[in-house]
């Protein structure tokens, strides 16, 4: 759903949640209805759990001495409020540690404006040359983040992106062992929500 939301400019939601209903295998005659439902309680929901293995992959990258932040486009507005409550991460110290959690709602711009990646940069105290920004968005998160000089990690369980200008992880959980294990503890870290 993600890669054919990053081939779409503008976005056809329609098409989107058919596309949702098809991969959760709604026959094609229920998918348009379907579709809608799910996007109503799940993608524009405030119903969130963090991916697999993400709240720990996120303690563990804090914990070893990575500054964090969240950058997310949001419908609802409600990010600090959906991350604290799936014991993902808060400003405050509650879960994980992070910087800020940027929601586009909140703020009225969705990436890949820079300035929402600029304001995770502020928060953290970081350069972008020092930043790695990971997300799931080829077009949100991928192009904004190198638009701003940040290092780009694109989220795709799938294998699909065949873009080699960027880097690849099939998951937060993953792409946090690799760094840990490759780099061991360091600083300046901002990255998208995964939940």
């Amino acid at each position: 759903m993600v890669r054919l939301l990053d081939q779409m400019e503008p976005p056809d939601w329609p098409t989107m949640n058919r596309s949702f209903a098809k991969a959760l295998g709604v026959r094609p005659s229920d998918q348009v209805d379907a579709g809608a439902i799910l996007a109503q309680k799940v993608y524009l929901g405030t119903s969130w759990i963090p991916a697999p293995g993400a709240s720990a992959a996120l303690a563990r990258l804090t914990a070893n001495g990575f500054g964090a932040a969240v950058v997310s486009n949001t419908i609802h507005g409600e990010l600090a409020e959906l991350l604290l409550r799936a014991e993902m991460c808060s400003v405050d110290g509650d879960f994980a540690s992070v910087a800020a959690i940027i929601d586009s709602q909140s703020i009225g711009i969705e990436k890949p404006d820079p300035r929402p990646f600029r304001l995770a940069l502020d928060a953290l105290g970081e350069s972008p040359a020092r930043c790695i920004h990971v997300g799931d968005s080829l077009h949100s998160d991928v192009i904004g983040a190198i638009g701003v000089g940040m290092t780009a990690i694109h989220i795709d369980p799938l294998d699909n992106c065949n873009d080699h200008e960027h880097g690849h992880s099939p998951s937060f959980e993953q792409f946090v062992h690799d760094l840990l294990k490759e780099v061991g503890p360091l600083r300046g870290y901002a990255g998208d929500s995964v939940a």
